[in-house]
């Protein structure tokens, strides 16, 4: 399989899976996620989505309870992959949080953190 074709399934998977999610908005652990990146396995039978919490606070607590709520619907997301895609067999959902972001952040807080600091003169 080539990663070319495995990329663009993978980003279909991650648009038609935003969409699915969308429609569990009435479940706020839901309602706040969104899909970071899709990756699929080797032999497209397993695909990893990396989900976050896109607003308000995100702590541990809530992380674990945002993967709980995608997990237990999972069943019903990949029937409705099921139903867009034109696969013979559709990859299992695998959920994971994406921490990226959050890391990006405190790495760009600290460089600004030493920029502001007033700069040691040697004596």
């Amino acid at each position: 399989m080539s990663q070319v074709r495995a990329a663009r399934l993978g980003g279909t998977i991650q648009k038609l899976l935003s969409v699915e999610l969308g429609r569990f908005a009435e479940d706020p652990r839901l309602a706040v996620l969104g899909i970071s990146q899709v990756t699929l396995s080797a032999d497209l039978g397993v695909a990893t989505v990396a989900v976050r919490i896109m607003f308000g606070p995100s702590d541990q607590r809530a992380e674990m309870q945002s993967l709980k709520a995608v997990q237990a619907i999972a069943p019903r997301l990949r029937s409705s992959l099921a139903r867009a895609l034109t696969m013979r067999r559709v990859p299992e959902l695998r959920f994971v949080y994406d921490h990226g972001e959050d890391h990006r952040r405190t790495v760009d807080r600290l460089l600004q953190e030493i920029e502001s600091e007033p700069k040691a003169q040697d004596d």
